[in-house]
């Protein structure tokens, strides 16, 4: 039979535990029988330990298929864990046997892998155990006022050692939880800034290798014009290589504000001009709406703000070309603590299956890996923003990009 849940998950660990504590308890039974002599209901105590075993290979079996239990099942098996040891308890001496602290066990264990909700079931129902075996001891012994007290003395304890391991190991769990997301956090963030700066260290070296070969294409443009300087093809080099110029040198700009120590504040609505007015540049064939009545406040500029936003505006540029459309609205909002961008193209929408998974993995397209969309989403993150993505056959896509609003007294911001 192969068993699909691993030793190390919380099944697997509860069912070997309790393996174990069957093998101590046929091995004790053994020592009692032989040493002790019975001293107790030996043909009950063995029924228990069997059912005890029947129970625990139709858990196996049940969950073979099974990697992980539901909190339910978890529960139910710690439960009838309670009900075993309480029967043995009871068969054994009760409330003043020595091995009655061991009710505590699947408390612990439940604070450690199961729901709040599902924890205290346990807890109650070790509380309702040990209360049982007191209750039916305390008849037992009615006329012992000594007995009483001290039975009276352990249940109070018992309660009060529940509630305080319940509550210690509860916490702790929690802000291990806690530690281990954030500690998952930073290191998708970590991956994810490796990858950026791997793409960032490629975009420089092209950079610096297209430098070369643009300088001397520019150069051997300069010569043709002077020889023919009425050829209509060698007037028409001239505006493309001029922006293969300009991009260059907005790189270098990009990479030399990277290194420096602090980033300065821009306005926003000298922000918005600055975008419409690239946006007019780079797609002359759409006609932009841009909205800037209802902005005030500035925020933190960054290199790498306006390409992340361009690139947005360009999906939503290739979405309309594919749809044959040419509308673009692109609104600026200023509110009390951000500054809210949004870019409504006309195409025809992204898949939802696709639409989660764009802006944080490489998202597989005809158009492309979605690769634009991951940047300018780290982008945006990084300085302190979110980026959402909304799609509707009937609008095309939506993207809202929220920026965090600075106090124009302010002149610097801090890395």
């Amino acid at each position: 039979m192969k068993i699909a849940f691993s030793p190390n998950s919380a099944l697997g660990q509860l069912l070997l535990l309790r393996s174990v504590a069957i093998v101590i308890q046929i091995v004790m039974l053994a020592i009692a029988a032989v040493v002790f002599g019975k001293q107790f209901d030996f043909v009950a105590v063995v029924g228990v330990v069997a059912a005890e075993s029947a129970f625990q290979l139709l858990s196996i079996y049940a969950y073979r298929n099974t990697k992980e239990a539901a909190p339910i099942g978890m529960t139910m098996q710690l439960l009838a864990d309670i009900l075993f040891l309480t029967i043995l308890l009871d068969l054994t001496g009760g409330a003043t046997n020595a091995f009655v602290s061991l009710l505590v066990l699947p408390t612990v264990i439940a604070a450690v892998t199961i729901p709040t909700i599902n924890m205290l079931m346990v807890s109650a129902g070790a509380i309702g155990a040990y209360l049982y075996l007191y209750i039916k001891m305390s008849h037992e012994h009615v006329h012992h006022m000594d007995m009483s007290t001290h039975l009276l003395g352990m249940l109070v304890n018992f309660t009060f050692t529940i509630i305080v391991v319940v509550t210690v190991v509860s916490i702790l769990v929690k802000q291990n939880r806690k530690k281990e997301r954030a500690i998952a956090l930073l290191r998708e963030q970590q991956l994810q800034q490796e990858q950026l700066i791997a793409l960032g260290s490629a975009a420089a070296q092209a950079t610096h290798q297209l430098a070369t070969p643009i300088a001397h294409l520019a150069l051997l443009h300069e010569e043709l014009d002077e020889s023919y300087p009425k050829e209509p093809c060698v007037q028409e080099m001239s505006e493309p290589l001029g922006k293969c110029k300009e991009q260059l040198n907005v790189f270098r700009e990009f990479t030399e504000y990277l290194k420096s120590a602090s980033k300065q504040l821009i306005t926003i609505k000298h922000f918005a001009e600055q975008l419409k007015e690239l946006t007019n540049l780079q797609f002359p064939q759409q006609h932009f709406r841009f909205d800037i009545t209802n902005v005030q406040g500035a925020l933190c500029d960054d290199p790498m703000l306006m390409p992340s936003i361009l690139n947005l505006i360009s999906n939503g540029v290739r979405a309309n070309e594919q749809a044959k459309q040419t509308d673009i609205d692109v609104i600026f909002t200023s509110q009390l603590t951000e500054h809210v961008i949004t870019i409504l193209d006309r195409g025809e929408g992204i898949a939802k299956e696709k639409l989660a998974q764009l802006g944080h993995n490489v998202v597989s397209s005809e158009s492309g890996l979605g690769m634009a969309v991951l940047l300018s989403h780290a982008t945006i993150e990084r300085l302190g923003g979110h980026l959402i993505i909304e799609s509707d056959v009937s609008f095309g896509t939506k993207c809202t990009i929220k920026l965090p609003r600075v106090s124009d007294e302010v002149t610097a911001c801090r890395r």
